[in-house]
């Protein structure tokens, strides 16, 4: 497996993880909200800070979603490569210019520095 493989798999774990804590935090906090505000909507001040609660939980669980499905921008931020790899599974591709991962059959968007690379 490559470093960036790896480096993807482990982003996507803290992903996992941090939506996994967030989340009953705030199926409690939203459920004792509901629980605290009276007939007409109104939720007293002592029980107010709930809300703020319910918002750094759905911020967390925001983030954790991101690292599990869009976190290409910081893998390439932490691992930049030179080489063309497969999108999908990390195989190097330097040398293919089939378009299709021989490992696992991916098609692959070319790279500019795969195209220029083609031309010189």
């Amino acid at each position: 497996m490559k470093y960036k493989t790896a480096f993807r798999l482990a982003l996507r774990a803290v992903g996992v993880l941090v939506v996994a804590q967030s989340l009953p935090g705030l199926v409690v906090m939203l459920v004792t909200l509901a629980l605290s505000v009276n007939d007409i909507g109104y939720i007293s001040p002592e029980n107010r800070w709930y809300l703020t609660a319910c918002a750094q939980s759905v911020l967390s669980i925001a983030v954790g979603l991101y690292l599990f499905f869009r976190a290409e921008w910081i893998v390439n931020l932490a691992i930049p490569s030179n080489r063309p790899y497969c999108h999908e599974c990390g195989y190097e591709l330097t040398g293919n210019v089939t378009g299709v991962c021989p490992e696992c059959g991916t098609a692959n968007r070319p790279t500019e520095q795969a195209a220029n690379a083609g031309t010189s």
